[in-house]
């Protein structure tokens, strides 16, 4: 890892990294502790919108392409997050009311749009081919730490100091982090665009995502033609998004493409499996934590070993991904008819979801390096755009398949029942992306701008 954190760009990746650690730390705050927040305020009834507010104005953002971020600097673009970071944290802690942690967690998401393109742009510009699949495996062990102690952290604060305190403190280090990234931020290569800014397709994969949020609480013959067309709309949009980020060329478009439907099918089977474990098989919360956050582990430990590779790599990963997708979906459909035991089960999904975990930190990290492949540095931000929002919409949407359980629930199936019929959906969008990796090649050579 010298190379990697050799010069000035290393040090700018060192005020990355912590930045990620910031984030990461009060990501999992934010997740921990808002139901408290909800019930100190009175505010149950916003619980959902509020979880969810901060990830749909994040996609919105990204959705606008370099049409908006193309207008910024990276030293503009930094500040600006920042700022507006900063800002939405100190809205949330010091609210009275939940509409206003509403209010700066959308504001946060702005923050997090802008953020999240501007570290993609300088990984993507300042490192070459061959080391910037290391470098993103980097950026999955920051997580390691905050998954596993964040929580408990994050809990023990709140209960001596309160919840406004427990959701401030990380910003501190966010802040930190992004003084020393500024020092920095002009190495980044940038060169100004005046394109025009994406303001139809955005709302459209929004209102599809809308649309599969509202479906579950629906009679079936509304919610299920609801779900699967809101999930239609969002992916249909979503790649007219992608085609221009991907600078209309076929072999960067389907990397960007098998990241999406990649992060669809891992964080589909993630929200089904926590489903599965307490709801069908009875096993509890603590049990679905040690199934989900084993996969997690397992990914970020990926990144300590990862060596980067061709695509071929990512696709083996994603193929990696896919047959976990099938194996639970056999062994769930064996639980629901009886034919397996309940702890077996829980152990095959532990086992199955780990490797699916190793599989994941491969194929996102060489994925998102290979999307900026061949280009030269100035050209990494409108590419930088569309693979975090490829990203960021892939695991919305994927979480939001969970709504086919639900679904299954009010037709009268039961738990074990509905958790098997509701793996399908997940298992073609692991098939999906899979396809696009193996199958897929570009008409024509395509050679270097």
């Amino acid at each position: 890892m010298r190379a990697v954190f050799a010069g000035r760009r290393g040090r700018l990746l060192v005020g990355l990294l912590a930045a990620e650690f910031g984030s990461a730390v009060q990501g999992v705050a934010y997740a921990t502790v808002l139901p408290v927040t909800a019930r100190e305020l009175d505010g149950t009834e916003l619980y959902g919108a509020t979880l969810a507010a901060g990830s749909l104005v994040t996609i919105l953002v990204l959705s606008t392409g370099s049409g908006l971020t193309g207008r910024l600097s990276p030293q503009r673009m930094l500040l600006l997050g920042t700022v507006l970071h900063t800002l939405g944290v100190l809205v949330v802690a010091t609210a009275g009311s939940m509409e206003v942690v509403l209010a700066g967690t959308v504001v946060r998401g702005i923050a997090a749009g802008l953020l999240a393109s501007f570290g993609l742009t300088a990984v993507g510009a300042l490192f070459e081919d061959e080391l910037r699949a290391r470098v993103l495996g980097l950026f999955a062990v920051v997580w390691l730490l905050p998954s596993l102690l964040g929580p408990v952290l994050n809990a023990a604060l709140t209960v001596a100091f309160g919840w406004r305190w427990a959701m401030a403190w990380p910003a501190l280090v966010v802040v930190v982090a992004r003084i020393l990234v500024g020092r920095y931020a002009a190495d980044v290569p940038w060169q100004r665009e005046e394109k025009r800014v994406d303001v139809h397709n955005g709302p459209l994969v929004l209102a599809g995502l809308v649309a599969m949020s509202v479906a579950p609480v629906l009679p079936l013959v509304w919610g299920l033609p609801l779900l699967i067309g809101g999930g239609a709309t969002a992916v249909a949009f979503s790649v007219r998004i992608l085609r221009p980020a991907a600078r209309h060329e076929a072999h960067r478009l389907r990397t960007v493409l098998g990241l999406f439907g990649l992060c669809l099918a891992y964080f589909g089977g993630n929200a089904l499996i926590a489903l599965v474990v307490v709801e069908a098989l009875h096993f509890g919360v603590v049990a679905s934590s040690v199934a989900v956050g084993a996969s997690f582990t397992a990914w970020s430990l990926t990144g300590l070993r990862l060596a980067g590779g061709s695509l071929t790599a990512a696709a083996r990963g994603t193929a990696v991904v896919f047959g976990s997708l099938v194996v639970l979906g056999g062994m769930f459909l064996a639980g629901a008819l009886g034919l397996v035991a309940p702890p077996v089960v829980f152990g095959v999904t532990v086992v199955v979801w780990t490797v699916a975990g190793f599989g994941m930190g491969v194929g996102y990290a060489v994925l998102s390096a290979r999307a900026f492949d061949d280009l030269p540095p100035e050209g990494a931000a409108p590419v930088a755009t569309g693979v975090a929002f490829a990203e960021l919409a892939g695991s919305a949407l994927g979480a939001l398949l969970v709504g086919t359980y639900a679904l299954a629930r009010v037709a009268g199936a039961g738990p074990p029942a509905a958790a098997a019929w509701s793996w399908p959906l997940i298992i073609v969008a692991g098939l999906g992306a899979a396809s696009i990796l193996h199958l897929w090649r570009p008409k024509r050579p395509v050679t270097a701008p």
